[in-house]
């Protein structure tokens, strides 16, 4: 069942709780979402990281958590690990594409520039 992001909590401890509450995959096998205890993640072999990370996403797709585990996760932006599906650098990739300004439409002769919203007539 997905979740409403209406009824996400707003602060970090409201977003953790609901991520702990509502059974999260990666409570299963932790190892799988930050790497094997005791191995730096430096030293980690890249092919199993690789196949490891790709474990990782298929547990989170089907999360029933994983839009507060990624709201969390952009609000934290962890060094480590797997959230969401996606790891410390993509996390920061969507942070920064949050963080960019919007590029304001260009006006070509297929898109002219429009005086206002769209009135329903003219959508449909």
């Amino acid at each position: 069942m997905a979740e409403d992001v209406r009824k996400l909590p707003l602060s970090l401890r409201g977003l953790r709780d609901a991520v702990l509450a509502g059974d999260p995959g990666c409570l299963c096998d932790p190892e799988l979402f930050t790497g094997p205890a005791g191995i730096e993640a430096e030293d980690e072999p890249a092919q199993d990281r690789a196949a490891r990370i790709t474990v990782a996403r298929e547990v989170c797709a089907s999360c029933p958590v994983r839009l507060a585990c990624l709201a969390y996760a952009l609000r934290t932006r962890p060094a480590a690990g797997v959230w969401a599906g996606f790891t410390p650098d993509a996390i920061a990739v969507l942070v920064a594409a949050a963080n960019r300004p919007a590029r304001p439409r260009r006006r070509t002769a297929l898109r002219p520039a429009s005086t206002g919203p769209a009135a329903v007539s003219e959508v449909a």
